[in-house]
């Protein structure tokens, strides 16, 4: 039985400060300038600023995000993470390559250079570390809300793949970082795509089980990993409803009212998960 350790810290809250700053500021520029793109005209200084911080914005959320969850884990676990980093980036990256390379498993789409450095000029180098700070609360919010270590996975999966349902809706149809071959009827998103989450979640999860990474994610306070996992969402979310996108908004915040029921009844705790 591993015994987790306390809640959160005062560096814990100054890193979800950072993100939740950095978040409304992003948002607050969307929701004027975004949606409204005439305001740019009455604001020459303005239109120079956004045009750089539209670049800057969507790399620094994925960095920030990422050290955050660095933060968080390393005082507790030290670097034991990193091979689960290196799981998830390989197998994501894998996925993704496959991907825009030939349509499977998520349909074809393609990036744009938004993101930056595109690896083989196909998918960018910040993506396979997006993966990873979704994929590990997932799989930590998962191992305290099932037991047996299929349903750990699927579990798993589905919380990551959640955070599609506001991403893909805010990154390729609100804004232009990737773009469908062929688009589909969920705000140009094909359905499919939701299978390739999926199925890339399921992989990740395994992943993660192969590397015994329960043995140090179970010491991993179960509120801290909740609002981890919803701050980084808040921004997608955020957008989509900014923009009217109710389906995806109503879609997001009905399933972290599941999720928030599921840690509520779930008689499993840190350390005391069934799955082995």
């Amino acid at each position: 039985m591993t015994k987790p350790t306390p809640g959160c810290t005062f560096l814990d809250w100054l890193g979800f400060a950072l993100l939740w700053l950095f978040t409304a500021a992003v948002l607050a520029g969307y929701g004027s300038f975004g949606l409204h793109p005439q305001l740019l005209a009455q604001a020459p200084s303005a239109a120079s600023f956004y045009g750089t911080a539209f670049i800057i914005f969507s790399r620094g959320h994925v960095i920030l995000a990422f050290l955050v969850l660095a933060g968080l884990l390393t005082p507790r676990i030290g670097l034991k993470w990193l091979p689960a980093l290196v799981t998830a980036c390989a197998v994501s990256l894998g996925m993704e390559l496959m991907g825009t390379y030939t349509g499977f498993p998520f349909g074809g789409y393609e990036y744009t250079g938004l993101l930056g450095y595109r690896v083989a000029n196909l998918v960018p180098l910040l993506i396979p570390f997006s993966w990873f700070m979704m994929a590990f609360p997932s799989y930590v919010l998962a191992r305290r809300m099932a037991s047996g270590k299929i349903m750990v996975w699927v579990l798993g999966a589905v919380l990551l793949t959640i955070w599609d349902l506001t991403l893909d809706p805010a990154m390729s149809d609100l804004t232009p970082y990737w773009r469908w071959d062929q688009p589909g009827p969920y705000y140009g998103m094909p359905l499919v795509n939701l299978l390739g989450w999926l199925g890339t979640g399921f992989l990740i999860m395994v992943g993660f089980h192969v590397l015994n990474v329960e043995k140090f994610a179970d010491r991993i306070p179960t509120p801290i990993m909740e609002i981890y996992y919803v701050t980084v969402i808040v921004l997608s979310l955020g957008m989509t409803l900014l923009a009217g996108y109710w389906l995806a908004g109503i879609l997001t915040l009905v399933a972290f009212a599941g999720i928030r029921i599921m840690l509520y009844r779930s008689n499993t705790r840190p350390g005391l998960t069934k799955s082995p």
